[in-house]
Formats: structure tokens, C-alpha cells, sequence
């Protein structure tokens, strides 16, 4: 008998004792590591001895033993079967310090559930169906940092149930059902640094609710359903540095909202319903370096409402409703990088707006009813790259509006209502890259209008009332790759107006008006690799029209009025791999 209870020792001993990596698992690191993920595995097997990490995520584990996992320290039981709750304490793991129980069917959390898991540094709970943090779930992890309870369904918050884990530094609770942060939650979470709260139902925030958070650094309230910010209710977060408040019901804010937020560096206000402005609301954010402002409701700022941001590179106003801007409100925004302002109902703007910005590099003005630019509007912005006018009521632009701009590189004044062009126009632009004039008016193109633009790679002049192209329209621009020059109507192009534009790789001539093309029209460009010239009228094609495209890869020449074409006309094209040629008058007889 007592041989059988030896034998059986052994036996029990091999079975969480042996040298073997388990049939179904593949290990790695002289067998520390163990992965047994997506093996439809009922229960953890047998595991060789000085095993430290297990990997059995995506099975259908319902217990874990008692015994046998006391060596681990990486436990991810992710995607199992662990039922509604578990065990009411979880079994002795004394090295473990990393616990994964994600999306496990858990409904409840029993007081002291991981007392025998002391080193646990991170620990897992999310997509569950946690309803409620039972008080002192916690007790025992006093080295516990991060803790994850997102996507439950946790409805309240408990003012002890943080009191066991004084260590904490990061803790989400994203997506869940909280209504309210109980006064005293925080009381011990002096360490915390990150706290997400996001995609719940919260509707108030006040002085109080975080109070003991004095470390926190990131703060994520968005997706909730707060409609204001009371006084003070930020005000001992004094180490914050990001504060996310998008996609709430904000209708308005107090000059002392955001008080007390002296190190904030980011603050998002996005997709709320803000109004107005109170012009202090921003007093005490003398480090912000970015805010967020899209997609309220904004009709107008105060002149001093961004005085103190004197640190803000980044300012996001698009997709309100102002329509006046004062002259003073970025007065103070010297470092200012990036400016929103687009899809707004902007009629106008003062001479000396951007008077004080010599940090600007991206201007955004798109989608407003601007029809006038003044002369001096952008002469200080020195250090801009990108200027943003397009889908405005724009008619004409004086002489200068342009100069002092030495490194832009990219000017958008599409779908305006432009009909004509100074010759000096672009005389400052010398780095510009890309010029998008399509969707406009223009009838004419002034000669050497392109000439300093000799670093111009893509220019769009699509969608205009061109009906001829002279020898010098494109003289100087050497660099050239992208020419748009579709829906015009085009019907007369001299045969030298592409003779500076050896780099060409893309020409689109399609639905205009031609009816012939000059023979050596395409000689100049060696480098084409698209052409188009569909939707016109071309009847015949010169044989010698394709001569010098080698390179040439695709071409159409669909919906004109061709009947034939001669073989030699596409035999210089070596490189073809696309030709379109339907909807022509092909003489299919001859």
C-alpha cells in the first residue's frame, strides 16, 4: 500500500515535473517558455520544471490547478473559458508578475482574490462582464502598476476599492457603464499616472473627484456625457499633461475650468457643443502646446483668449462656425506650427492676423466664404510650408499676396472662383512644390507665369476655362512631374508649350476640346510614363506624335473620333503596358 501511495507521488510529481515541452505547446528559451495558444485545450498541461512564461490564450481552460504553476512569472490565460467568477482566492503564484484573464466570461471578483499573486506588477481583467469592483479585490498586490478593466460592464466606483494597490500607475477603465467618479476613489493614488476613463456614461466631474491623483500625467474623460466642467475640478491634477475631453455634450465652460493645470502640455475639446469661449478659460495653460477645438460650435472668440498659451504649436479651430476672427487673437501664438481653420463660415480677414506668427508652417483656411485676401495678410509668415485656400469665394488675388513666403512648399487655391492671374503672381514661391489651381475660372494663362517656380513638381489647372496653351505658359518649370490639365476647353496647344518640361512622368489632357495635336508636341518629354487624351476630338494622330516617349506606360485615347491608326505610330513606345482606345470611329473595314 504504501509502495502504491509512493508510485503515485512520483507519478504526480512527473506529472508537473517533467523535462518535456507538452505535445501541444511549442517552447522556446530552454523550455522557460511555454506557448500553447489555439490548441482547444480543456485544461493547462503538464509543464517542464523551471518554466516561466505560459502562453495558453485562445482555448477553452474552465480551473486553474492548484499546484504547479508556482514558478511562473507570465501567466496570459486570454479567450478562455473561466466561467462567470473564479475561485474565491487564485492559486499560490508567488513569482508570478504578469496576469492576462482578457475576455473570460468573469462576472464577479471575490475580496483578497490574488492575496497568493504578491509580485503581480500588471494585471489584466478587460472584456469581461465585471459589474462591480467588490471591495479589497485588490488586497495583497501592493506591487501592482497597472491594472486593466476595460470593457466590462462596471457601473460604480467605490471610494476604498483603490486603497490596497498605493503603487498603481496605471489604471483603464475605458468602456464601461460608470455614471460618476465617487468622491474618494483616489484618496491613496498619489502614484498613478495614467488613468483612461473614456466610452462611459459619466455626466459630472467635480472638485473632489480626483483629489489624491496629484501625480497623474494622463487624464482620458472622451466619450462620455459631461456637459460642463465645474470650477476647480481639475485643480489638484497640478502634474497633468494630457486631458482628453472629446466626443462628450460640453455646452459650455467657466473662466476656472481648467484652473490649477499649470503643466498641461495637451488638451483635446473636440466634438462638443461649445459655443462660446470665456476669454480666461485657457489663464493657467502657460505650457499648452497643443488644443483641440474641432467640430463644436463656435461663432466667434474673444481677443484674449489664447494670451497665455504662449507655448501652443499646435491650435485646432476647424469645423465651427466663426465668421470673424478679431485682429489680436494670436497675438501672443510666437510658436504656433500648425493652425486649423477650415470649414468655418470665415468672411473676411484683418491685414495684421497673422502679424505675429513667425513659427506658422501649416495654415488651413479651406471651406470658408473668404473672397479677399488682404495684400500684406501672410507677409510675416516666414517659416510656412503649407498654405490651405481652396472650396472659398476667392475671385481675384492682388500682385504681392504671395511675396515673403520663401519656404512654401505647397499652396492649395482650388475650386475658387479665380479668373485671372498677375504675371508676378508667384515671384517669392521659389520652393514651391505643389500648386493646385483647378476648379477655378481662369480663361488665360499670363506668359512666365511658372517662370520662379523652378522647383514645382505638381501643378493642377484642371477644371478652369483654358483654350489654349502658348510656348511660354510652362517656361522654367524644369522639375515638373504631375500637369493636370483635364476638363478645359482646350482646343489650340503650341507645339513648343512643353519644352521645358523634360521630367514629366504624368500629363492629363483628358475631356478638353482638341481636335489636332503639332507632331513634335511630346517630343520634349522623355520621361512621360502616363498620358491622357481622352474626351476630345481627335480625328488623326501624326505618326511621329509618340516618337521620343520611351518611356511611355500607359495611354488613352478613349471617346475621341479616331478611324485609324497608323502601326507606326505606337512602335516607339517600348514600354506600353496600358492603351485604351475604346469609343472612337474606328474604320473597322479598311
Amino acid at each position: 500500500m504504501m509502495l502504491a501511495a509512493l508510485t503515485l507521488a512520483s507519478l504526480g510529481l512527473l506529472a508537473w515535473a517533467s523535462d518535456l515541452c507538452p505535445p501541444a505547446c511549442r517552447c522556446f528559451d530552454n523550455l522557460t517558455t511555454a506557448d500553447c495558444r489555439d490548441k482547444g485545450l480543456a485544461q493547462i498541461p503538464p509543464l517542464p520544471a523551471g518554466t516561466l512564461k505560459l502562453f495558453i490564450l485562445n482555448n477553452k481552460i474552465k480551473e486553474i490547478p492548484e499546484n504547479g504553476l508556482n514558478e511562473l512569472q507570465v501567466l496570459d490565460l486570454t479567450h478562455n473559458q473561466l466561467n462567470a467568477s473564479l475561485n474565491p482566492v487564485w492559486p499560490s503564484m508567488t513569482n508570478l508578475t504578469k496576469l492576462l484573464l482578457r475576455d473570460n466570461n468573469l462576472a464577479s471578483l471575490h475580496p483578497a482574490q490574488f492575496l497568493n499573486c504578491p509580485a503581480l506588477v500588471f494585471l489584466d481583467l478587460s472584456k469581461n462582464h465585471i459589474h462591480r469592483l467588490t471591495p479589497r479585490f485588490l488586497y495583497g498586490l501592493a506591487n501592482l502598476k497597472t491594472l486593466i478593466l476595460s470593457h466590462n460592464q462596471i457601473e460604480t466606483l467605490q471610494a476604498e476599492v483603490l486603497d490596497d494597490v498605493i503603487g498603481l500607475t496605471e489604471l483603464h477603465l475605458n468602456f464601461n457603464r460608470l455614471r460618476e467618479i465617487e468622491s474618494g476613489v483616489f484618496r491613496r493614488s498619489a502614484m498613478l499616472r495614467k488613468l483612461d476613463l473614456s466610452n462611459n456614461r459619466i455626466v459630472k466631474v467635480e472638485d473632489g473627484s480626483f483629489r489624491g491623483a496629484t501625480g497623474l500625467k494622463h487624464l482620458d474623460l472622451s466619450g462620455n456625457q459631461l456637459v460642463t466642467i465645474p470650477a476647480d475640478s481639475f485643480s489638484s491634477l497640478t502634474e497633468l499633461h494630457h486631458l482628453h475631453l472629446m466626443s462628450n455634450n460640453l455646452t459650455d465652460l467657466s473662466d476656472r475650468s481648467l484652473s490649477g493645470l499649470t503643466n498641461l502640455t495637451e488638451l483635446d475639446l473636440s466634438c462638443n457643443r461649445l459655443s462660446s469661449l470665456p476669454s480666461e478659460v485657457f489663464k493657467d495653460l502657460a505650457k499648452l502646446k497643443f488644443l483641440d477645438l474641432y467640430r463644436n460650435r463656435l461663432t466667434e472668440l474673444p481677443p484674449e483668449v489664447f494670451r497665455s498659451l504662449i507655448n501652443l504649436s499646435d491650435l485646432q479651430l476647424n469645423g465651427n462656425q466663426i465668421s470673424m476672427l478679431p485682429p489680436e487673437v494670436f497675438a501672443a501664438s510666437h510658436k504656433l506650427q500648425d493652425l486649423q481653420l477650415s470649414h468655418n463660415h470665415i468672411l473676411e480677414l484683418h491685414p495684421a492676423l497673422f502679424a505675429n506668427m513667425p513659427s506658422l508652417q501649416n495654415l488651413q483656411l479651406a471651406h470658408n466664404t473668404l473672397t479677399l485676401l488682404p495684400e500684406d495678410l501672410f507677409h510675416k509668415l516666414q517659416a510656412l510650408k503649407e498654405l490651405h485656400l481652396q472650396y472659398n469665394h476667392i475671385t481675384v488675388l492682388h500682385q504681392s499676396v504671395f511675396d515673403g513666403l520663401p519656404n512654401v512648399t505647397r499652396v492649395d487655391l482650388s475650386n475658387n472662383r479665380i479668373s485671372s492671374l498677375h504675371p508676378d503672381q508667384f515671384r517669392d514661391l521659389s520652393k514651391l512644390k505643389h500648386l493646385k489651381l483647378d476648379g477655378n475660372q481662369l480663361a488665360k494663362l499670363p506668359s512666365n507665369l511658372f517662370t520662379a517656380l523652378g522647383k514645382l513638381v505638381t501643378l493642377d489647372l484642371g477644371h478652369n476655362n483654358l483654350s489654349e496653351l502658348s510656348s511660354d505658359t510652362f517656361k522654367g518649370l524644369i522639375h515638373l512631374k504631375n500637369l493636370i490639365l483635364s476638363f478645359n476647353p482646350l482646343h489650340s496647344v503650341h507645339y513648343n508649350a512643353f519644352q521645358d518640361l523634360g521630367s514629366l512622368h504624368t500629363l492629363l489632357l483628358q475631356n478638353n476640346s482638341l481636335e489636332s495635336l503639332p507632331p513634335e508636341l511630346f517630343h520634349p518629354l522623355p520621361k512621360l510614363r502616363e498620358l491622357n487624351l481622352d474626351g476630345n476630338k481627335l480625328g488623326r494622330l501624326n505618326p511621329r506624335l509618340f516618337q521620343k516617349l520611351k518611356d511611355l506606360q500607359q495611354l488613352s485615347l478613349k471617346s475621341n473620333r479616331l478611324r485609324s491608326l497608323e502601326t507606326k505610330t505606337l512602335k516607339p513606345l517600348k514600354k506600353l503596358t496600358l492603351i485604351y482606345l475604346s469609343d472612337n470611329m474606328w474604320n473597322c473595314t479598311s
